[in-house]
């Protein structure tokens, strides 16, 4: 019995640090007009049909995701997102989340339901996140500016403020 107790808690230690490390490892994206980089540009297919390509969407400021169904700090942010997407989308905003789940076409469709999203949710192709400097925590947020460039990128969890802070700045 006392094996089973200590592997029962080495599993929770082991499961807190996983999504701690998720969370707190990126930079909080602070950039200066000088170390704007351009975003790199895909063509990825729509979990709901079709295909997004980023391009598009240049003149508008982008939220660009990358989730997963099984993550919580994820599935904590999808409520902002909608919301935003709400609140900004006829003023230039678009979201865009990239699901990295194993089993997607299964996964997303209720779980897209479930959370009202209001957005385009793509499918990686395992590409598109070594072209953003890899993945190192999810969520792993860019915000991309009219013209293309990378504004700001945020590893792990960030509440709506911040993110309404950062489309405000780039509404203005």
């Amino acid at each position: 019995m006392k094996a089973a107790h200590i592997l029962a808690v080495a599993g929770v230690i082991i499961l807190i640090s996983i999504f701690t490390v998720a969370c707190d490892k990126g930079s909080t994206g602070s950039t200066t007009a000088g170390e704007l980089k351009n975003a790199a540009d895909f063509n990825l297919e729509k979990v709901d049909g079709g295909t997004v390509k980023l391009s598009e969407y240049i003149g508008k400021i982008i939220i660009l995701d990358f989730w997963a169904t099984w993550c919580p700090p994820c599935r904590k942010e999808i409520p902002d997102f909608v919301e935003l997407q709400k609140e900004y989308g006829a003023k230039g905003l678009v979201i865009l989340g990239i699901s990295l789940d194993q089993n997607p076409k299964k996964a997303l469709p209720p779980f897209m339901k479930k959370y009202k999203i209001n957005y385009p949710i793509l499918l990686t192709d395992g590409k598109v996140d070594k072209a953003y400097g890899g993945v190192s925590g999810i969520p792993t947020t860019f915000v991309i500016d009219q013209k293309g460039a990378i504004y700001k990128q945020y590893v792990g969890f960030r509440p709506k403020q911040v993110f309404e802070s950062d489309i405000k700045a780039l509404l203005n």
